[in-house]
């Protein structure tokens, strides 16, 4: 059986990219003969197992806010679809995995127009509740999604949503999957040498976010919140891994907080698992998610995690016990993690002078200050790994395994 994994980039840092490569990695372990076509051929690269190819169409997200950019987008729609089709001939692919929305798109298109003769599995990453506001986006995710054989959801609720929103009946859940042995191997490794003496001293409480720096992530709230924590506890420390346009931004809201010596921005890592063995705590601030595996990851770890209740994923990895659409109080301490309350998508790069924090930033610093001071909440999160074991690899290939064999 050959597969090609469709895929915007393999680019270290991106969930998707990270799911792609370790999907491909894993069917190919299986004994799958695994290729890869990136829209993009973006650096450095996720380690995976398999060919890669790339269409290199350049940054598709280029130019998103100016007039004109999805006339461009539905004009390469049109231009690389036939070369998506070409590669599947040319490797007589019999059956595309298509990860996130754009890929997804591409691979439909190139058997629904251009007669493309795959199977197709289209999969959604992300809470697809965020583009019910985008009329063209909205109408070409139930356009597309309709004519894939089977769309797999991260989450169980990005599954509903997509039955109750888009109409969907072609859809399953499979959850992301991860090595939990590997996590640990990988944790055994050298810190960078740049970021050595950062980790050496003992008397500080470290607290760790990981995810690229952008509007989805709100790591600007939880600057905001730590700036209260650091006022409580000044060897309190926040490392953020990652890189994305935001970056600007929050590093002048750092320096605007005076938080220069406590909040540290990491840049990309390949190797996340040093860093969280280093850690203390770890802190989770989107607005919007699919399945994060950074929580797994984190879970993985034994890390005590403190995460916003965004949808879609926080809830349904860290507290099994909650209904998804169940109410709750703030904050919520669940069986292996802390919610709080989800942040407003709004962009906020003010110091507390400007605008005071609002419940949601207190709520959250509460709970850093509270983990910082109660040894016993601390060691009450810090055993994580069996729920990690949910998404071990070994469970999850075996429903690839089925519905790959449709």
């Amino acid at each position: 059986m050959k597969i090609l994994i469709l895929v915007e980039s393999l680019k270290v840092g991106g969930g998707s990219e990270r799911f792609a490569a370790t999907l491909g990695s894993r069917l190919h372990d299986h004994g799958y003969h695994v290729s890869y076509l990136t829209l993009m051929d973006e650096n450095p690269k996720y380690d995976c197992k398999g060919q890669y190819y790339t269409l290199n169409m350049g940054d598709i997200y280029a130019n998103y806010q100016k007039p004109g950019f999805y006339l461009k987008r539905g004009f390469n729609l049109l231009k690389y679809s036939p070369q998506v089709k070409k590669f599947c001939e040319d490797l007589n692919i019999d059956t595309i995995i298509s990860v996130s929305e754009i890929a997804n798109f591409y691979a439909v298109l190139s058997r629904w127009l251009f007669k493309n003769k795959v199977r197709i599995i289209a999969s959604q990453h992300i809470n697809p509740e965020i583009f019910l506001d985008s009329p063209i986006h909205y109408w070409l995710m139930k356009f597309f999604y309709h004519r894939a054989d089977e769309v797999v959801c991260v989450s169980r609720e990005v599954e509903r949503i997509l039955n109750k929103d888009y109409d969907l009946e072609n859809t399953q859940t499979i959850y992301n999957m991860m090595d939990t042995e590997e996590n640990i191997k990988l944790s055994e490794e050298n810190l960078p040498s740049k970021f050595r003496n950062l980790f050496t001293e003992n008397n500080y409480f470290n607290f760790i976010n990981i995810g690229r720096l952008n509007r989805q992530k709100g790591q600007w709230f939880l600057i905001r919140s730590f700036r209260r924590v650091v006022d409580e506890y000044e060897n309190a420390r926040l490392f953020i891994l990652g890189d994305g346009p935001l970056k600007t931004k929050l590093d002048d809201l750092i320096h605007d907080l005076d938080l220069a010596r406590n909040v540290f921005l990491l840049g990309e890592q390949e190797n996340v698992f040093p860093f969280l063995k280093k850690s203390n705590c770890f802190v989770f601030s989107s607005l919007w998610e699919g399945l994060p595996l950074t929580l797994i990851e984190a879970l993985s770890m034994n890390l005590p995690i403190i995460s916003t209740d965004c949808k879609t994923g926080p809830r349904e990895v860290l507290c099994p016990e909650l209904d998804l659409d169940g109410n709750i109080d703030y904050p919520y301490l669940g069986k292996y993690a802390i919610l709080t309350r989800t942040f407003p998508n709004n962009l906020l790069f003010k110091s507390l002078d400007e605008v005071p924090l609002d419940d949601d930033e207190q709520i959250l610093s509460d709970m850093m200050i509270k983990m910082i001071k109660d040894t016993d909440m601390k060691e009450k999160y810090s055993h994580g790994r069996q729920r990690s074991e949910t998404f071990s690899y070994k469970k999850i290939i075996n429903k690839w395994d089925e519905i790959i064999g449709k």
